[in-house]
């Protein structure tokens, strides 16, 4: 008897090979699995989306993994977890492991792209600069890392500061920048002269799309210089939004969100583009708001808002999502995009016979400021000519000749580059020619050859 029972707890080959074809899962086990995680989020106040985390699935790996290996037969899960404070210690520790590793593949890099911003809280005051780093590796994967959010105690917020607060933190991780290196900056105006030197900054074009929706729902005018001022003029529409935002915010705070269909969404100050979201999940949710609004003022609102523009604005702002989704890839480089998604956008910008007033107003405004604030680099040019699928330019052909002159100009850069690299290897093999013995120049004529090549 004690054999058999020896014999069926017995580990066989698949304790130590995983099977190429899944196991199913047993249903009564999926369905306990389902009910902690629901306990989990209720009981712990944490968002439903945390279990998607690799964070949390690596908990869940890690714990499934010590109860397979343990021999005991149960576990108090309290003796396995860790203290508060352990947790606390470890992290210092954690950081400082990977932040070691990053500095070690930082020190290896000969072309990057950092990504920097800087900003102020509202309600502290307190000021921060935020820097990302990215590098396309060996197999054309782009890799990216979140250097720091760091709390930013320069002497003042001009331009020379900022910069020298940005080299000091890349000194740090063996970073520096030059004429070869890029950063992705907004478009306000400390940071133009921040990084117009030591090397070549590119202008955020969903900060830039940000800004523009934000001036168009938000703005009467906009100051372009000291001495010029450019009107908004789409007052039908920002009345029309401005309605919105009030039932939204209304609905948001009498916790009346579970009666609707779909969770009302609000938007930030610095991510504006998420209104779009906002304004198409109130459209969706339109006709189940009279039987839940309770209050008179917000009914009031309620009944201003026009459904039949709102619908024209949803529609009419469908590409600047699609635009503001492509630009915000974060796993593939993206910069050949920006001249066809530019044109892109300039080409739903222009009037239609059947346009309402408000939308016309809003199309002329938002295509203006694309087509003359919206500027297009030489490195945007590049990017686009060399793109095998982008190179012949049909969905834009006026930066066609534009890309084409900049890309002679780099040839001939380059010419003049590797001229004088071959000059300078010709006088070197001359040199150790005529130093060198008898014996010994073919060998040496024969590896300054192939160093040449």
């Amino acid at each position: 008897m004690k054999e058999k029972s020896s014999f069926a707890y017995q580990k066989t080959v698949r304790d130590f090979y995983s099977s190429l074809k899944p196991s199913p899962i047993p249903r009564k086990i999926k369905f306990s699995a389902t009910e902690a995680c629901t306990e989990f989020c209720a009981l712990d106040a944490r968002a439903f989306d945390v279990v998607k985390g690799d964070g949390f699935k690596n908990l869940a790996k890690t714990l499934f993994g010590v109860g397979r290996g343990t021999n005991t037969s149960s576990i108090e899960i309290t003796d396995l977890l860790p203290h508060l404070t352990t947790i606390s210690t470890n992290i210092t520790r954690l950081y400082e492991e990977y932040k070691i590793q990053l500095i070690d593949i930082c020190e290896q890099l000969t072309s990057f792209c950092l990504i920097v911003d800087q900003w102020t809280e509202a309600h502290t005051g307190i000021s921060y600069c935020g820097i990302a780093l990215q590098y396309v590796g060996e197999y054309s994967q782009l890799f990216t890392f979140i250097i720091g959010c760091f709390p930013y105690n320069a002497a003042s917020h001009s331009a020379q500061h900022l910069r020298e607060f940005v080299n000091k933190i890349l000194e740090e991780y063996k970073l520096q920048l030059d004429s070869t290196k890029f950063v992705v900056t907004d478009n306000e105006p400390k940071m133009l002269p921040a990084f117009r030197e030591q090397c070549s900054r590119v202008g955020c074009v969903d900060h830039y799309l940000n800004k523009q929706l934000q001036h168009a729902f938000q703005s009467d005018q906009i100051h372009l210089n000291k001495n010029t001022i450019e009107k908004v003029d789409c007052e039908l529409v920002q009345n029309s939004f401005n309605q919105v935002k009030k039932v939204v915010s209304s609905v948001r705070h009498s916790h009346q969100q579970q009666q609707f269909s779909q969770k009302f969404q609000t938007y930030s100050e610095t991510r504006f583009g998420d209104t779009i979201i906002m304004l198409d999940i109130f459209r969706e949710v339109f006709f189940e708001l009279p039987e839940v609004l309770i209050n008179r003022k917000t009914l009031n609102d309620y009944n201003l808002i026009e459904k039949e523009l709102l619908d024209d604005i949803c529609n009419y702002l469908e590409p600047f999502q699609e635009i503001l989704d492509a630009v915000s890839e974060d796993q593939q480089p993206s910069l050949h995009r920006v001249i066809p998604l530019r044109q892109y956008l300039m080409n739903k910008c222009e009037v239609k016979e059947d346009d309402s007033a408000a939308i016309i107003r809003l199309e002329v405004f938002l295509a203006c400021r694309i087509k003359n604030a919206w500027h297009i680099t030489d490195h945007h040019r590049l990017s686009t000519i060399l793109h095998p699928k982008l190179k012949n330019f049909d969905c834009c052909i006026d930066e066609k000749e534009k890309s084409i002159n900049v890309l002679k100009q780099e040839f001939e850069k380059h010419k003049l580059i590797d001229s004088s690299s071959c000059t300078n290897t010709l006088h070197l093999t001359q040199s150790n020619v005529q130093s060198s013995s008898p014996a010994s120049n073919q060998a040496h004529i024969k590896k300054s050859m192939i160093f040449s090549c």
